[in-house]
């Protein structure tokens, strides 16, 4: 039987213990080819800068976070309804997702932190603001091409047709805070941020609001790729020792685990 000499073997504890990726798993993971990382225009989340390359902070993040697990990274860009379906079929590995996405949580590996909280507003001009869903009766309400708002209270005001909501959709945040400018609309529905950076892209003053609800969001690991649970167990880990050494950036430093039983489905049969 060979043993470890004393201060090698205490490396070795101090590294399993702090979540440190020791050198042979980090070889084994490089030789991997990179992870494929899927995500929509969601600024300042994610977006594709001016010379067409990924950029926003939550992709900074990921990169953070895969560099820490030893993974190399491959970032790209889908309309929504596409990065439903290549998270679907595996096209890709992983991307950002609400914690329960009406759509992807049926076919995707959530994380255990949740990474991110942002506020779903209705915006209003030329209105009171309003008090009451039911004031909408009649209204004109846009919405963001492609974004899904589970757990809106509006949807289901909308959705009766006895109230009379005309919707329509906007293809970008910047083209919504236009379209609500030119009295296209009555009332635009849109996550905060990515509608306060569309407003100052247009170069308008952001419009007053109320705030419906807050929707929570995390990372979706593909169930059809092979590697999906060694991803999301690496990437935790990697979040984990991240956490522990102080090194989260600020605005993930409020990051933490939560409680959902839908996080870890069953692997479905082959």
């Amino acid at each position: 039987m060979t043993f470890l000499p004393p201060k090698r073997f205490a490396w070795l504890l101090t590294a399993i213990l702090a979540g440190i990726p020791l050198p042979w798993a980090r070889a084994e993971v490089a030789a991997q080819p990179p992870v494929r990382v899927g995500y929509i225009d969601f600024p300042p989340y994610s977006y594709t800068d001016e010379r067409g390359q990924p950029a926003g902070h939550l992709l900074e993040f990921f990169e953070q976070v895969a560099q820490r697990a030893g993974y190399r990274t491959q970032f790209i860009e889908y309309p929504s309804y596409r990065l439903f379906k290549t998270m679907e079929n595996g096209s890709i590995d992983m991307c950002p997702s609400l914690i329960r996405h009406p759509v992807m949580s049926q076919y995707t590996l959530r994380s255990r932190y949740l990474i991110a909280r942002v506020l779903l507003n209705l915006y209003y001009q030329g209105q009171p603001p309003p008090t009451q869903l039911d004031e909408l009766r009649n209204a004109r309400v846009l919405l963001i091409q492609g974004l899904v708002y589970p757990g809106s209270p509006l949807a289901a005001v909308a959705e009766n047709p006895t109230n009379g909501v005309l919707t329509s959709t906007a293809p970008t945040h910047r083209a919504a805070a236009q379209m609500m400018y030119l009295q296209r609309a009555d009332y635009l529905l849109d996550y905060q941020d990515p509608a306060e950076s569309g407003f100052k892209e247009a170069g308008l003053p952001v419009l007053p609001h109320v705030t419906l609800l807050q929707q929570d969001f995390t990372m979706a690991f593909s169930q059809a790729s092979p590697r999906a649970r060694q991803l999301r167990d690496d990437f935790d880990g990697a979040i984990e020792a991240l956490r522990a050494a102080g090194q989260l950036p600020e605005k993930y430093r409020a990051i933490f685990p939560y409680a959902d039983e839908a996080q870890d489905p069953p692997t479905p049969a082959q």
